[in-house]
């Protein structure tokens, strides 16, 4: 196993099950060599069984957000996020500034954890100490198809948080892939929410865009959404 994944190793030996998220896990389907240095690791453990695991090891988090369940530290030569499974509740009025649910409740459930995510392509869950794969919400089959697809109810997700709107857009053009039809139709629809982003949010997230191969596709794309001109 890869030392840099050892912080799943301590997790378990504390025992809590661990799994790499995101990036990690999507390369390695894909068959991309990737260096991670930003690593996403989901656990049951909630925030203080997490920071007294890695004290345990000598590792003193730089940051514990415990509304949010993330636990931040760096080691080695790579920046950790651990975050606990949760649910995330919002109500029927989406706070676009804050972008935060309504409520946070910690969860033991891998796959209610997966369906408050973004996009499946992000919720498959890697244990790298056994080689597990786990897949709750089809995310392998729609990298085999090259597809972006929002979880669950499409236009919800962005309305629950307007920037997986340009995360779609960034995911689309990073990795070559097309958009899953009810995904193309709510970022149609809901492109407008953008406009009530706060923009230094936005400008993180369209520098990331800009840093693409592909930009100049993704720009035409932002074009046709009628958002560039927000930047």
């Amino acid at each position: 196993m890869d030392r840099r994944f050892t912080p799943i190793v301590w997790l378990k030996d504390a025992g809590y099950r661990a799994y790499l998220v995101g990036n990690q896990t999507r390369h390695k389907l894909l068959g991309i060599d990737y260096d991670p240095k930003d690593i996403d690791i989901a656990t049951p453990a909630k925030p203080d069984a997490t920071v007294a695991a890695l004290r345990r090891h000598g590792v003193v988090p730089a940051q514990v957000n415990e509304t949010f369940g993330v636990v931040s530290f760096a080691w080695q030569d790579s920046v950790y996020e651990i975050t606990t499974f949760r649910e995330d509740i919002y109500d029927e009025q989406f706070d676009h500034i804050k972008r935060a649910p309504k409520q946070i409740i910690f969860i033991d459930d891998l796959d209610q954890d997966a369906h408050r995510r973004d996009f499946t392509i992000n919720a498959i869950y890697w244990d790298p100490a056994t080689g597990r794969v786990i897949d709750p919400v089809g995310g392998k089959a729609d990298l085999n198809a090259k597809r972006i697809r929002l979880i669950g109810n499409a236009d919800l997700r962005l309305k629950e948080d307007p920037v997986r709107i340009l995360r779609a857009i960034r995911f689309k053009h990073d990795l070559g892939f097309k958009y899953d039809p009810l995904t193309a139709t709510a970022l149609k629809r809901q492109a407008k929410l953008i406009h009530k982003l706060p923009a230094a949010l936005l400008k993180r997230e369209f520098q990331k865009i800009q840093a693409l191969p592909r930009y100049a596709a993704a720009k035409k794309e932002m074009q046709r959404l009628k958002i560039v001109g927000r930047f």
